[in-house]
């Protein structure tokens, strides 16, 4: 009997080993975890703009402040936030600002520059396209217009080859 005993609270402890190693609610508001992966790229003829650890373009709107995170939803099924995954740097080279993160309603840590939340665009196909900038749509209520991040930090002026939009959701 004894036997049976240890191996039950062997599985026992292996399970919860395992499941610690699972993944948390985070995962939940999709999006891409970076902790010091953030750099710049050149894209197209876009010019150099900040990009992810997976090198995707990244964008802010002008819906969102400082204090409020209004893409949520279907919103980041197209606008993936750029979560934090441990520490998040201060700077960037290459890049005016100061980085850091807020907290979003579904409870994920998500990066800022300079208050803005950070964000990819589901279209974009790695570095070589900017599909987003300029590109606006709406998400329960409110209506959004993205821009890629330049290297100097500042959004863009938005000239998008896209004038479309995913339309109200």
């Amino acid at each position: 009997m004894r036997p049976i005993l240890v191996s039950a609270s062997a599985a026992v402890v292996a399970l919860l080993v395992l499941s610690a190693c699972g993944s948390d609610d985070e995962s939940s508001s999709g999006g891409d975890d970076v902790g010091a992966g953030l750099t710049t790229a050149t894209v197209g003829d876009v010019g150099s703009v900040l990009v992810d650890a997976d090198g995707h373009p990244v964008y802010t709107n002008e819906v969102e402040n400082r204090d409020t995170i209004k893409c949520v939803q279907t919103c980041v099924d197209f606008w993936p936030p750029v979560k934090a995954n441990g520490d998040v740097p201060d700077s960037v080279d290459g890049v005016d600002g100061r980085f850091a993160t807020i907290m979003r309603p579904d409870g994920g840590k998500q990066v800022t520059l300079d208050g803005q939340a950070l964000y990819t665009f589901a279209d974009d196909e790695g570095t070589d396209a900017v599909k987003g900038d300029g590109f606006e749509d709406d998400f329960h209520g409110s209506h959004f217009v993205w821009h890629v991040v330049t290297a100097s930090g500042s959004a863009s002026s938005g000239d998008s080859d896209d004038g479309g939009g995913y339309g109200g959701y």
